[in-house]
């Protein structure tokens, strides 16, 4: 188990300084982010074991409904009397039906009933619809910032993520032409002094973290360990200590080194300010990334679940919010059902037409 850190006021018998504040601050915040995001990592595992065992499932009985229902009103169409508003309402319901199922659960085997009731192709329908908006892509870029988009190669719409990418790949290659044009301008004075000042300090950051590494690393190597036993425990030991260096997590790195007994409190309570100053920084971007992995987790939740943004979501209200998408998806099943039996009853289904409006 490893020991939390923290600057002691009892044991320095002294008001801490700003610097020591910053430590225990950053410290205590980042056992709170690490804390959340194991939460969030356990509640996503479980909701994607939910989703797989219980809600996908229903999602699919429930397509197989809608395709039977479609399958129900195409047959009535086709073998009942119905009105030329009835005929539209009908045709239009069956469109939409199917255009969902197509689009959402690739129901391709529903093109040719779609096309039966549009004046149109269902295929080239969407092409159209893509080209009007790679078109319109197109004009913006070119708009805001004057970037020509080939418009076979980069969007393809079909595959939103690589459109995305190349879109990336684009700001960041006409960023890195701004920045090498403004690197070639002779720099003043004091851009060079901060250029200096900037690369001083990442060097002595990085000489901080190699330091702590060099430490274990001469303490923890296995291969100096004749005793089997010891060398089992270094060896895992060193495996934590090279994860923690590959990733410049400096907290871990000097947790490490209070658990081997390297460093005691003392150590902690008595780093110098410019050291700490060096490690405050670190520990500050540790824990910005950590609170990147929370977002992207919480973003990952909220696309799982369909969640719009302002909505606010916890990792305890995950298990909550399925089980609202299950009972959901069992009462759309019972709903479709339901209008299938009923819908058997021409008269029904001419009387519910009668509230049918199309979008």
């Amino acid at each position: 188990m490893i020991k939390p850190l923290q600057i002691s006021t009892a044991q320095v018998h002294a008001t801490l300084t700003p610097a020591q504040k910053k430590f225990n601050a950053t410290l205590k915040k980042i056992a709170a982010q690490q804390t959340l995001l194991a939460d969030w990592q356990t509640e996503l595992s479980a909701a994607q074991n939910i989703a797989i065992q219980k809600i996908e499932p229903l999602k699919q009985a429930m397509r197989d409904h809608q395709a039977a229902m479609i399958t129900m009103l195409d047959n009535a169409y086709k073998t009942e009397k119905f009105t030329y508003n009835q005929q539209d309402k009908i045709s239009s319901l069956i469109m939409a039906m199917c255009a969902e199922l197509i689009e959402m659960a690739g129901r391709d085997e529903l093109k040719p009933v779609y096309n039966q009731y549009s004046a149109s192709d269902y295929d080239t329908e969407v092409a159209e619809d893509n080209a009007f908006e790679a078109q319109l892509l197109q004009d913006i870029f070119a708009a805001q910032y004057g970037m020509t988009l080939d418009a076979d190669d980069e969007l393809d719409l079909t595959d939103p993520d690589r459109v995305a990418a190349r879109l990336h790949e684009k700001c960041a290659a006409r960023a890195r032409e701004a920045e090498a044009q403004s690197n070639n301008r002779k720099k003043t004075a004091k851009q060079l002094a901060q250029e200096a000042r900037e690369q001083a300090e990442s060097t002595g950051i990085s000489k901080s973290i190699q330091a702590v590494y060099r430490q274990l690393a001469t303490a923890l190597h296995p291969d100096r360990e004749p005793d089997p036993v010891e060398r089992e425990r270094k060896t895992a030991l060193m495996q934590q200590v090279n994860v923690a260096y590959s990733k410049k997590d400096l907290l871990q790195l000097l947790a490490l080194q209070l658990s081997v007994a390297q460093i005691n409190q003392d150590n902690i309570n008595t780093i110098t300010e410019d050291k700490l100053k060096h490690y405050n920084k670190v520990l500050t971007k540790q824990l910005s990334e950590l609170q990147e992995e929370v977002v992207m987790l919480e973003m990952q939740v909220r696309q799982m679940l369909n969640l719009d943004d302002y909505m606010l979501i916890s990792p305890k209200k995950i298990t909550q919010l399925l089980k609202q998408d299950i009972h959901g998806l069992q009462n759309e099943i019972a709903r479709i059902q339901y209008d299938i039996r009923a819908f058997s009853d021409v008269k029904y289904l001419k009387s519910r037409l009668k509230s049918y409006q199309p979008s």
